[in-house]
């Protein structure tokens, strides 16, 4: 999409000119690539994809998630974009939202992630100790896109098996070269979320997908696309974001052996180095929409106003967290801004945290020397989620 002009509201020392889409280095270092963007203002403005805001400083990111009802949670892509049916709940905002994600949430608290946690370990044993004789592996296709998917048909009770079909739907979906393939990808995978429903409507069990459709929102059963919305944002919500999380911290741990030595060694305090290694490599980069002319960072944003919000930008700031870009275990342990703030914070956060546990576990038991294999590509990709489209591991079989 092509570059618009400057809005008179918007000051010319604000302006930035990147695509957030391609930001320089971001192929090498995504994260830091977003770093890389800080000036001397907190808000930048960027002509790209329709024009939006971009919050860099972690005062101003919290804020933003703070005050919701100030900043909505109405659209969710740059440039805004009409989905085939609307996700919820994270299109809606105040007390629709929150009717609609207490729904979810009594699947996602700690006590009931711990079940999934028993499929997720015995998983994560079967494909390690089937990768590990072969001394290399493609991480992102051979793990971390396996493992989010097959939580997700669990938790909603559909079948394994379908897990490459759906991958590969959900991949062509989001990366495909034209909006013709992305759409008709999106559309394949409704179909197919279609033929469940039913099936469930007829005879409901005990998972996730059967509370959605036999519940109730202000008295009254959900509307088919109500139910349909739910279901398609369960699948999407935790594929990109834990996936591409998976790989780059399996990026920094091949690059860093005392980090993986650390972890091997100082087992109890396994839930501390996850928090810092997400810390680093915040992978969401979500985007608000102004309800009303407001004062930000000395700046009048009018009503309308698109701003991203780089949750890695909140655990790279200086200001929150000395010398933020290093990966130090002993931190003293602080909240940070991967899972956001507020009333739209990640539902599926206490999901990732054991996803991520149950990988450096059982990863470093059995793999615990592996190196990037320098004679292929590493590729990542900034956006509205940092991505790990491809991570060439090896290692002594």
């Amino acid at each position: 999409m092509t570059a618009i002009p400057k809005p008179a509201h918007v000051p010319p020392e604000r302006v930035i000119d990147v695509n957030i889409f391609d930001l320089p280095g971001g192929t090498e270092d995504a994260q830091l690539a977003w770093k890389g963007l800080g000036r001397n203002h907190q808000l930048l403005w960027t002509p790209h994809h329709g024009g939006h805001w971009i919050a860099t400083s972690g005062d101003l990111i919290e804020r933003i998630y703070r005050t919701s009802e100030v900043f909505s949670n109405r659209e969710v892509g740059i440039p805004p974009k009409k989905f085939l049916v609307e996700m919820l709940p994270i299109q809606r905002d105040g007390a629709s939202h929150k009717a609609f994600r207490a729904l979810i949430d009594p699947a996602l608290r700690p006590a009931a992630v711990q079940q999934y946690g028993v499929l997720a370990r015995d998983l994560a044993i079967r494909i390690i100790e089937e990768l590990q004789p072969k001394g290399a592996c493609e991480f992102v296709t051979d793990f971390s896109l396996v493992m989010p998917l097959s939580i997700f048909l669990s938790i909603v009770n559909l079948p394994v098996d379908d897990r490459e079909e759906l991958h590969a739907l959900a991949r062509a979906s989001s990366r495909s070269p034209t909006a013709q393939q992305r759409q008709t990808a999106f559309q394949q995978i409704l179909d197919y979320l279609e033929r469940w429903i039913a099936k469930r409507r007829a005879e409901p069990g005990d998972d996730l997908l059967s509370t959605i459709i036999h519940s109730q929102i202000d008295g009254r059963p959900l509307t088919h696309a109500e139910v349909l919305g739910m279901s398609t944002l369960l699948m999407f919500a935790g594929l990109d974001t834990v996936a591409s999380m998976m790989a780059f911290v399996m990026r920094y741990l091949a690059d860093h052996p005392g980090h993986r030595r650390w972890i091997i060694e100082n087992p109890q305090q396994i839930s501390y180095a996850v928090e810092e290694l997400m810390r680093r490599h915040g992978v969401a980069n979500n985007v608000r929409t102004a309800t009303q002319d407001v004062e930000l960072d000395g700046v009048l944003l009018r009503a309308g106003d698109l701003i991203v919000v780089p949750n890695c930008l909140h655990g790279l700031d200086e200001q929150q967290f000395a010398h933020a870009g290093d990966v130090d275990f002993t931190r003293v342990p602080k909240a940070n801004g991967t899972f956001g703030w507020g009333p739209h914070r990640c539902a599926g956060a206490n999901l990732a945290r054991m996803e991520m546990r149950i990988l450096l576990e059982e990863w470093l038991k059995r793999i615990p020397d592996f190196e990037v294999d320098h004679t292929k590509s590493v590729v990542q990709q900034t956006g509205t989620v940092n991505g790990v489209l491809q991570l060439p591991l090896c290692w002594a079989a």
